[in-house]
């Protein structure tokens, strides 16, 4: 391959910026705020960004204000950074609103008759229209929590109906509520909108002084109130949080109405829902493909069968595609998927991106090197500094930002499986030879070819039998799970896809590695690569052993068999990360979980308030991944096709997310506890209760020795929360809403696996809190530990590749370094990979909401005691980061940093200045 088929640095640099600014999209809208609007009866779909916090900070630009009445005037609020940007003041002067009403509304439960006082409050919301001069005309009624009417719900007070000029973007406003004080407290809010757009309320609030108890009242709404003919009204109640047993009688017919609504109780089964439906139910995977279009872009149903087990996802309500009626119609690429209102907030349309034409592989390392800008030898001036500078966007990933040339040194190889992209699938060696699990009347002899002899001159004099007794041997195995579908891998493209995708030539990996224990190091001792045999698969593997050379050459331009080897052995590694530990384990797994906790559990709940945090967006970038990165394909305006991203660049291409369903058969909610895990790996020994007294056998592993600090902090901080609202087990087993939520995640959205053993019983207090915790711990840190390092160490595609190309030399070749190249993810493909593992840049700037911040406002409890153990669990999020600071310092601790010089900050919690992203947002976004 010619240097000229990578187009030249000039041409691919540009193309990876347009790629990353499009992907970034299914991260967060950075463009400007566009028009959204429901005016006489038609609805366009829109462009929305995140509302800021209450606390905002940024661009001083003036904004419309918006007057209520005799009030004073609003204050307009300032953006954060890169939040929704409101377009500037016309320098026009806002049009006077008509004084606020009292009217009477009995739609509702009954209306106060007494005569009203009006309380001054506060009401911050969102307003996404693109016009500066919009008429905004809207009515509060707030609803008695104490004193009920005929109808058993609380007594509304008169309405306040508010008509006002507004700008767009975010204001908070002065308003004036009626209240009967003989009402007692409020304990909900009834919204309706008159006007003709929808708008989004952050928060009501009003100040002390006000009700029976003379405290003050926060209403944290964060949701979109759609004009009266989608939403009849929206109702939201206070921050306070009780069970459902103890809800006041006057507010718990409003609890149970709300979740029937979002349970869909009144909708018809067939209706495709709609942009400002709030309905959440349950779909199996049968989206993913597109029949109607071409039968090769066909994908199997996953989820409902023993074949294809999976989480379910969101429904959606499109209908049944026409040559598949077990498949669903796929949304058109300018079209949003549907997600109920409330999760669709940072979002817009995302368009399809459109990638360069295929032109083969990289000729040189100095192509790849000057995508990022650096120079042919890959240097790059001040690059320390660089790392976390605001330089633009393509920076070096990690493992070339500082040494560029130390990504092929084996101890760096190894480094990474225990502080890399993927540092969760190492485990002990306890038996040898290695043995596959795959069914022999099905596949032959799939065991290990790995001998002593290849292993046992490379360990010191060490015997086998010695390093396992020892804990000195360990493997990362992604055999059997490869090996089943290699032969269909091997045989892309088919006929219609040769101009899509590329030729793949994929081995089945095994890698053996030693602990040197003077200094924790790993070092690889031999790579099998297995293929199907020939002529029968029933014949066993055909299997190669590679091991390192006697002296370690890395010199320019020169590459051995070993190496690509190394690069086969990472190519299995990056697409089990990508579809296992982190679509399978974080995206997929926590949906039914989302799906569940809003059918199920009121926002009253505690429960429900505290992992409400770690939901946010989460089904939003699920329908986005559905419809262009993980499905099969759709087509252009133009005609063209459309192939998903991930089918385009990872090297299972149509059976990736077949291959997951696989995985998911060996699925284990508790297993994905950070100490369980550790234990199953045979990585740790000791008590998973007690994660702080865990025995690792591998002393600095980056990973697990963070992980762990960071697991206690939110043990710590859910065991602080839930034992507030839990006095004992009986509270847990009493609480029929978190009993309905557990039973529906359960039996519904993980169903398939229903009757696992392994599901906890939910009837004590540790249930509870191991259950928030492994759900806080995957939706947070984890999915940031095995997420956010994709760039930094596949971003650079040599270090490691989605996909292989060509076949691995005999052990012992010496191979060119255009040869090496040839053999790894082409050009065009690795573009495509890049933009999308570069999507957390397009965080870095975005306002994420971080682990331990609210993504609402400071006013997300009126429990003292839980607001004060949120408090003490960001000092220890504050500790944890510092430990982390001090290890990264050891000079010691070799694995922090490795030969790349790249320290280990995946677990850093708290945001950090720079375009790629540090920190652990709360929510799965990416």
């Amino acid at each position: 391959m010619h240097k000229s088929a990578c187009h030249g640095y000039g041409t691919l640099r540009p193309i990876i910026q347009q790629l990353v600014l499009v992907l970034s999209l299914t991260i967060e809208d950075r463009t400007h705020t566009m028009m959204m609007q429901l005016r006489h009866g038609q609805q366009t779909i829109p462009c929305r960004r995140d509302a800021p916090s209450f606390t905002a900070a940024g661009a001083a630009a003036a904004r419309p204000v918006l007057v209520l009445g005799a009030a004073p005037r609003s204050r307009p609020r300032k953006p954060q950074p890169n939040a929704c940007v409101a377009q500037a003041a016309s320098g026009k002067s806002p049009a006077s609103a008509s004084p606020a009403r009292a009217v009477t509304d009995s739609a509702l439960g009954a209306s106060a008759a007494a005569a009203a006082v009006q309380v001054g409050g506060k009401l911050l919301l969102q307003n996404f229209a693109g016009a500066d001069n919009t008429q905004l005309r809207l009515s509060i009624q707030l609803v008695s929590a104490t004193v009920a009417g005929s109808d058993g719900r609380g007594v509304k007070a008169d309405a306040a109906v508010l008509d006002a000029v507004v700008g767009s973007g975010e204001a908070e406003l002065d308003v004036s509520l009626a209240w009967d004080e003989t009402l007692g407290a409020p304990g909900a809010v009834v919204v309706k909108n008159h006007s003709d757009f929808p708008v989004y309320l952050k928060l009501l609030s009003v100040p002390a002084g006000f009700g029976a108890d003379k405290a003050a009242v926060h209403f944290a709404c964060n949701g979109w109130v759609y004009p009266v003919d989608k939403h009849p009204y929206r109702l939201f109640f206070t921050n306070d949080a009780c069970v459902k047993e103890e809800t006041p009688s006057a507010l718990l017919k409003y609890r149970e109405d709300e979740l029937s609504l979002l349970r869909g109780e009144s909708e018809s089964a067939d209706r495709p829902f709609q942009p400002w439906d709030r309905v959440y139910d349950y779909a199996v995977y049968n989206d993913l493909g597109n029949p109607d279009l071409r039968q090769d872009l066909a994908r199997p149903v996953l989820g409902g069968s023993q074949e294809y087990p999976y989480p379910r996802r969101l429904k959606t309500g499109r209908p049944a595609a026409k040559t598949d009626p077990r498949s669903e119609t796929r949304a058109p690429l300018d079209e949003d998927i549907y997600v109920p209102c409330d999760e669709r907030v940072g979002y817009g349309s995302v368009p399809a991106p459109t990638l360069p034409p295929r032109g083969g592989h990289f000729g040189s390392l100095a192509d790849v090197y000057k995508l990022y800008g650096l120079d042919d030898l890959g240097r790059l001036p001040d690059a320390k500094a660089i790392i976390n500078s605001n330089a633009p966007f393509p920076i070096a990933p990690r493992v070339i930002a500082v040494n560029p040339t130390n990504w092929r040194k084996d101890e760096e190889f190894a480094r990474q499986m225990i502080a890399g992209a993927n540092p969760v699938c190492i485990k002990r060696v306890t038996k040898f030879p290695l043995t596959s699990e795959l069914d022999r009347s099905v596949y032959g002899d799939q065991d290990s070819k790995i001998t002593r002899d290849h292993v046992e001159r490379n360990m010191g004099g060490m015997t086998v039998q010695q390093a396992m007794d020892e804990g000195r041997l360990y493997v990362v195995d992604h055999h059997d799970w490869v090996m089943p579908y290699l032969k269909r891998i091997n045989e892309l493209p088919g006929e219609e896809e040769k101009a899509e995708i590329s030729q793949r030539k994929v081995y089945a990996a095994r890698t053996l590695l030693f602990l040197n224990h003077d200094d924790s190091t790993l070092k690889p001792l031999a790579i099998e690569l297995s293929s199907p045999h020939p002529e029968n698969e029933k014949l066993g593997a055909v299997s190669a052993v590679y091991t390192p050379p006697d002296t370690e050459d890395i010199t320019a331009g020169r590459f051995s068999a070993w190496e690509v080897a190394k690069a086969h052995a990472a190519a299995n590694d990056t697409v089990e990360n990508n579809f296992v530990t982190h679509w399978l384990n974080t995206h997929a797994f926590m949906e039914p979980i989302v799906i569940a906790a809003n059918r199920q559990m009121s926002v009253l709940h505690p429960i429900h308030r505290l992992l409400k945090p770690h939901f946010r967006k989460t089904l939003h970038i699920n329908a986005v991944a559905r419809q262009i990165v993980v499905g099969s394909g759709d087509q252009r305006k133009n005609g063209s096709i459309f192939r998903g991203i991930h089918e385009f660049t990872y090297f299972p291409s149509k059976y990736n997310m077949e291959m997951s369903s696989k995985a998911y058969k060996a699925w284990n909610f508790t297993e994905l506890a950070l100490p369980n895990d550790l234990i199953k790996r045979g990585v740790a020994r000791g008590d998973p209760k007690k994660p702080e007294e865990l025995e690792l056998l591998i002393k600095d592993y980056p990973y697990a020795v963070d992980g762990l600090e960071m697991w206690a902090a939110i043990k710590k901080w859910v065991t602080d929360y839930c034992a507030i609202y839990y006095a004992d087990d009986g509270a847990v087993a009493r609480d029929s809403e978190l009993q309905a939520w557990w039973r529906e995640v359960r039996d519904v959205g993980h169903g398939d696996l229903s009757g696992a053993p392994w599901w906890l019983a939910m009837d004590t207090l540790a249930d509870l809190v191991e259950a928030c915790t492994t759900v806080v711990w995957l939706g947070s840190a984890y999915h940031a530990a095995i997420s956010f390092g994709q760039y930094d160490y596949q971003g650079f595609i040599p270090n490691g590749p989605s996909l292989t190309t060509s076949p691995v030399p005999d052990a012992g070749k010496e191979v060119t370094e255009s040869e090496f190249l040839g053999s790894i993810t082409p050009v065009t493909e690795a573009l495509g990979f890049m933009s999308i593992s570069s999507g957390p840049m397009a965080l870095a700037s975005s306002g994420e909401v971080y682990l331990g911040q609210r993504p609402d406002t400071e006013q997300w409890t009126s429990e003292q005691s839980a607001a004060a153990a949120l408090a003490e669990f960001r000092g220890r999020l504050k500790q944890v980061a510092e430990n982390i600071e001090r290890r990264n310092a050891d000079p010691e601790l070799k694995n922090r940093t490795g030969p790349v010089e790249a320290p280990y900050t995946l677990f850093k919690p708290t945001a950090q200045p720079g375009p790629v992203i540090r920190g652990i947002p709360n929510s799965i976004t990416v």
